[in-house]
């Protein structure tokens, strides 16, 4: 079996997607954790099939888009709108109210993984409108229309509901209660893990805002490309298939506290045929 050890790869990996910085752990969180690409060990050392890691590249390029400045402003601004209006603080998912800083680093990240898939879909020909109203509620899909011809859209004919993470986790975890009631249910569940640095919020204030931080300005670095991969996806069958995890055994398998039980699954577990999903938004599943 030819076989690469683990920092070859590692240097392979950055290589050939310099742009997403990936460390040994972004790398082993979604080749080992995420079981897209488990590793194999070999007189004591960890490395991989060269083979199928090399094949774990092409999942990796078909998913990836980059976000720009553009991007996070338009989500900034939406966060900063969200907070001042009546949308809940609390994070259903969580134990603990989030405070400023936290709640516009969740919305700006959600946005942000919403815009993600909506590049990605361009590539499949697939027009993606999203909802970027502050309403006071928060809405139970995330693809208001769609659109497979220039300047035509319809409604999507599967419902659909898009989680954001950070870059380097691989869980797509689902409450029950989006699982089981019926006006919060979607078709088809949508992991974004997305690359924002934890400082973005003094990186935008250098563009515009200097005067704000004028003493700390120079240790400040200029705003980049934002890297985001959209993980892949699961039909409701295929998320309900897997039976749901209490808090306790979420935190006893994963080491991740969640207030309520979840369905999870890993990035492996997930499809990354953006084709076929095309289909089933544009034309409903197949029962």
């Amino acid at each position: 079996m030819p076989w690469i050890p683990r920092a070859e790869a590692l240097k392979e990996a950055d290589n050939r997607f310099p742009q997403l910085k990936i460390t040994e752990k972004i790398l082993m969180n979604w080749t080992e954790e995420g079981r897209e690409c488990p590793p194999v060990k070999q007189r004591r050392r960890i490395g991989f099939d060269s083979d199928l890691f090399s094949a774990w590249f092409g999942r990796v390029e078909s998913s990836l888009v980059a976000l720009d400045k553009d991007d996070y402003i338009k989500c900034f601004e939406f966060a900063v709108e969200a907070y001042y209006n009546p949308i809940t603080k609390a994070d259903f998912n969580r134990v603990k109210q989030r405070d400023v800083g936290e709640f516009l680093t969740n919305q700006i990240q959600g946005k942000l993984g919403e815009i993600a898939f909506q590049r990605l879909m361009q590539h499949q020909e697939l027009g993606v409108e999203l909802d970027f109203r502050v309403v006071g509620q928060i809405p139970s899909q995330d693809i208001t229309r769609i659109s497979t011809r220039r300047n035509v859209w319809d409604n999507p004919a599967a419902k659909v509901s898009i989680k954001a993470t950070k870059f380097k986790n691989v869980l797509l975890p689902i409450p029950i209660n989006e699982v089981n009631l019926s006006d919060r249910r979607s078709d088809v569940y949508i992991l974004s893990q997305v690359g924002l640095f934890p400082d973005h919020i003094l990186r935008i204030l250098k563009q515009g805002g200097e005067a704000l931080v004028r003493s700390s300005v120079k240790y400040i670095p200029d705003f980049a490309s934002i890297p985001a991969r959209v993980g892949g996806w699961a039909t409701h069958a295929i998320v309900t298939s897997t039976p749901a995890l209490s808090g306790d055994d979420i935190e006893k398998e994963f080491g991740i506290r969640m207030a309520s039980p979840n369905h999870v699954l890993r990035t492996g577990q997930l499809s990354v045929d953006w084709a076929e999903l095309k289909k089933i938004i544009v034309h409903g599943e197949k029962k």
